[in-house]
């Protein structure tokens, strides 16, 4: 079957929309999958083009240039609750998961309220926040494995989780459902659960963004504070402006490119080399039709 033979499929769309920087031209293909079931039909039919998979689009960065091969937007998103386990669909966001987790009593998702993105995406990066990060909760996933072709279960130590990192980052599996493992609520569990959300609006920059830019080197040199003692808090480039909030935010404040955030990215990552010696490494993922 041709790509363009299947219902849903989209030639020249506009990448803007899905990204939460607000930037990035076409992709020359472009699919919401609904129903995880029909993936495997649809990367067929792609045959040899470059391929690129993706759940809320927070952590992304799309080129100008586009993308010139076949771009998924995985936006299954049911969530269950099966005992102390929530099992939700790869494209769930997380107010819907974390309401799930509420309802039935379950604790273990606090740290995570306000997280943007999907489900499958947090698992991919290993997302985390206030001490917390997705390997912590982490049961299984539902995957397709890329070199094989088949849908398969597996645990975490498939995922060989790091900071920031998965396996998958680099095999490009596609996770297509993810089960968390909570603990049952307790009257004084419930009462010790922090306020993140509240934290988290302290501290972040409402607007256009894609969360942290850049990985914290370690944990008493976060990112956002050496970026701020090399003073580039509300430097801009175009309309791409380091937050004079929290300096490992670059925010789209009007018609920034991908070209401008990237360049005052390479701003603060040299002025933080030679200023502290330490060498910054991205986390959002650029967003390539090559292996360049």
């Amino acid at each position: 079957m041709k790509l363009l033979e299947i219902p849903g499929v989209r030639e020249n769309v506009s990448l803007k929309p899905y990204c939460t920087y607000g930037v990035g031209g076409e992709a020359k293909y472009f699919y919401e999958l609904s129903d995880v079931a029909q993936l495997k039909a649809v990367l067929d039919a792609a045959e040899d083009l470059p391929k690129f998979v993706f759940g809320g689009g927070s952590n992304v960065l799309f080129l100008d240039e586009g993308f010139p091969g076949l771009v998924i937007r995985v936006v299954a998103n049911k969530v269950r609750v099966e005992d102390n386990y929530v099992v939700a669909e790869a494209g769930a966001k997380w107010p819907a998961i974390i309401a799930a987790a509420r309802e039935a009593e379950l604790n273990g998702l606090e740290s995570f309220e306000g997280l943007p993105g999907t489900i499958g995406g947090a698992v991919a990066g290993n997302a985390g926040c206030f001490g917390a990060e997705m390997k912590d909760v982490f049961e299984s996933a539902v995957i397709y494995d890329l070199a094989t072709s088949e849908v398969r279960e597996v645990g975490s130590e498939y995922f060989e989780f790091k900071y920031r990192w998965s396996r998958i980052k680099e095999t490009r599996d596609v996770v297509l459902s993810v089960k968390l493992c909570l603990d049952k609520a307790t009257s004084e569990s419930v009462k010790s659960c922090p306020d993140t959300m509240s934290a988290r609006l302290a501290k972040q920059p409402p607007g256009k963004s894609g969360g942290s830019f850049f990985k914290n080197p370690s944990p008493d040199q976060p990112a956002g504070k050496l970026i701020d003692e090399c003073g580039l808090k509300g430097h801009q480039i175009g309309g791409a402006q380091i937050s004079e909030k929290h300096g490992n935010f670059f925010m789209n404040v009007g018609g920034a490119t991908a070209a401008d955030l990237l360049a005052l990215g390479e701003v603060a990552k040299t002025a933080v080399l030679e200023k502290f010696g330490v060498e910054l490494e991205r986390e959002v993922v650029i967003v390539r039709g090559s292996e360049e």
